[in-house]
């Protein structure tokens, strides 16, 4: 092979290079990783019935909760022991509801009830609910502890939040949700049932 066809040949084979190696950089761009968005969600629903002393239904309420930025960040922390922001550093099961006056409409940064009144824990065992959630229920007594009764012997409930302990009137629990509602007048010998479902799910 003379001089001017091995030059011809050598030229060839590097243009042929340079054009694998453009198209194989177009290959890889279009398999470009990509994220995919799951709509991973916390939802919550809370019902609230108040009952005379024969257990008839005197009022009853029910609505979505707003889960708020403290119950979050706690959720994540116990979760994975990420080191989060949250209204006490101990971060405790969130099986206590409490029930308050507030009227103030719930809020993201909420933390505490706008008046609290009462603080219960969980009457048994956490119940599940689906294949994602769980439910805390409650009953306010209609004397004793815990009971919502005032001088007057009747109390207007507006509002509920989910807690980690009952001590959330002195910010020492962490606050997972909370909901306001028309309020609900509980008498002396009246009992409240304040219930919520949580459920966790993706899209």
């Amino acid at each position: 092979m003379n001089t001017l066809s091995k030059n011809v040949a050598i030229l060839a084979l590097t243009v042929a290079a340079i054009s694998s190696g453009g198209a194989f950089a177009m290959i890889q761009d279009d398999q470009a990783p990509q994220i995919t968005n799951d709509a991973a969600s916390i939802f919550g629903h809370i019902e609230i019935v108040a009952r005379d002393a024969d257990g008839n239904i005197k009022a009853y309420r029910q609505t979505d909760n707003l889960v708020v930025t403290n119950g979050l960040e706690a959720a994540a922390e116990r979760l994975f022991g990420a080191d989060h922001t949250t209204s006490r550093a101990t971060i405790e099961v969130f099986d206590t509801v409490g029930v308050g006056t507030g009227t103030g409409g719930a809020a993201a940064g909420d933390e505490v009830l706008g008046t609290q009144r009462a603080g219960k824990l969980e009457d048994g065992t956490i119940a599940t609910s689906g294949t994602n959630g769980a439910i805390i229920e409650v009953t306010f007594p209609a004397s004793g502890a815990s009971s919502l009764q005032n001088a007057s012997g009747t109390v207007a409930i507006t509002e509920s939040g989910l807690f980690d302990s009952t001590l959330n009137a002195t910010s020492a629990s962490n606050m997972f949700a909370r909901q306001t509602f028309t309020a609900i007048n509980v008498g002396e010998s009246d009992t409240l049932t304040v219930t919520w479902t949580i459920t966790f799910a993706s899209a």
